[in-house]
């Protein structure tokens, strides 16, 4: 028996189940294929998650108790989207009200280190979300700016270095915050070393060479998870895609570099060349590769339902690239926004899966809820991918996995106009309704 879902937007048909499918003979004439070789297996499946950002948090308080549970319900728990994965930022990001730190001003000595404002929003929404989620959520903390004072520009935004004279006590802040999560229980499993260090933006921001990467991680970083007897994993870069496979190779070409870091962190802005991912796997194939931000920016208010159905096939598409490339997992940004895209300190707005109208206390779901939903419901962790190809120039995209029950999952997108394709694994086929502009899942037991 295979299970069928499909979501068609211009239907409003979203993950339905449709009626059970079998395995035929032989595939239908004239359509294109979909191959799957479940003997050929490739990484092994960390997850799908979202950043828990102040402006989420607050968004979601804002609306009142009944709606923040029913968006972590729909995120996290059994019925939902089953996010086991979290990004936590260390102090503000653009996602915040304001700028923010945990100390003093010039407080070299961290005494007065204070983490409670999180107490006000981002914490309780961890809660809840913990509350309603299927599985333990594994957490990745990252960075975007040291305090002003700290660094060369004497700012958190625009830019600047991190001082060379602060490297270890950056790093014991960013451990702090760490031992502040653990000391709730969380599991913070990653770190990233700063968030798109080649980036000079108008909010929190901090640029970071290659080389000097791998000097504080060897130097600063490493040393401070160890005197403070943290397991946490190391990920580097956790910026753009199109120079993960350059700054992977000059970061990591030091040894001792090279034996400390865990993974690749990556962003998806700017490029959608997947094939790089391929590039640092070939490098460093002992490395994990982990999608940790992606949304789509607003440049004005008002988009059309067509506009928000691209966005949603843009997840998909890149989902499937990626994972075909040996991503291992994927963190979308904010968990939610209000209706304008926000708050954001610097007004740089953007969409997220879920928006919320704080004054009316209502909610909208955007199709791109759905199309992640397409992987991550189904897609286990510990899941391994298998070897899936379709024809070239079909409007087709595809990828599949094995579960830890056996269970072979087929995700397909259809970005053109194909109303039927023919899927093949192991040599057995079956053939599926596909409409244009349309996603399916196949769960094959």
């Amino acid at each position: 028996m295979i299970e069928l879902y499909r979501t068609v937007e211009a239907k409003k048909q979203y993950i339905r189940r449709m009626p059970d499918l079998e395995f035929s003979d032989a595939a239908a004439k004239n359509v294109p294929l979909v191959a799957v070789n479940s003997a050929k297996t490739y990484q092994t499946h960390m997850g799908f998650g979202g950043a828990f950002t102040e402006s989420a948090a607050y968004v979601l308080a804002q609306a009142g108790d009944k709606i923040r549970d029913e968006v972590c319900r729909a995120y996290f728990s059994k019925d939902g989207l089953r996010y086991n994965l979290g990004r936590v930022s260390v102090h503000s990001n653009d996602f915040s009200l304001e700028n923010y730190t945990y100390i003093r001003d010039h407080d070299d000595s961290l005494s007065s280190y204070d983490v409670s404002r999180e107490e006000k929003w981002v914490f309780p929404l961890i809660e809840r979300a913990r509350g309603m989620a299927e599985r333990e959520l594994a957490f990745m903390v990252a960075s975007w700016s040291a305090p002003y004072w700290m660094k060369t520009n004497g700012d958190m935004n625009y830019g600047g270095r991190l001082k060379k004279e602060y490297r270890d006590i950056w790093a014991e802040y960013c451990c702090k915050f760490v031992c502040e999560l653990k000391k709730r229980g969380l599991n913070v499993k990653m770190m990233s070393v700063q968030n798109e260090p080649e980036a000079v933006q108008t909010w929190e921001s901090c640029l970071v060479s290659a080389e000097e990467e791998a000097e504080y991680v060897k130097n600063h970083l490493y040393p401070a998870l160890k005197k403070y007897g943290l397991d946490t994993e190391i990920y580097i870069w956790d910026h753009n895609r199109d120079r993960v496979a350059r700054r992977a190779a000059v970061t990591l070409a030091d040894k001792e570099v090279r034996d400390i870091v865990k993974g690749v962190a990556y962003h998806w802005y700017v490029s959608e060349e997947s094939k790089n991912l391929s590039a640092v796997h070939e490098m460093f194939p002992e490395k994990h590769l982990l999608m940790t931000e992606c949304c789509v920016e607003l440049t004005a208010e008002g988009e059309s339902s067509s506009a928000y159905v691209q966005h949603a096939e843009r997840y998909g598409r890149n989902i499937i690239n990626d994972f075909n490339n040996f991503s291992e997992g994927w963190l979308d940004w904010n968990l939610a926004l209000d209706m304008k895209g926000g708050p954001n300190h610097v007004a740089n707005y953007c969409e997220a899966p879920v928006m919320v109208d704080t004054e009316k206390k209502t909610y909208t779901v955007n199709p791109s809820f759905y199309y992640i939903g397409h992987f991550s419901r189904f897609i286990e962790p510990g899941a391994k991918r298998l070897k899936c190809v379709n024809d070239v120039n079909s409007g087709l995209y595809s990828l599949a996995y094995k579960n830890p029950d056996g269970r072979i999952v087929v995700v397909i997108q259809n970005e053109g106009w194909v109303t039927e394709t023919a899927v093949c694994v192991d040599g057995k086929y079956v053939n599926v309704n596909l409409p244009g502009h349309s996603i399916v899942t196949l769960i094959i037991k």
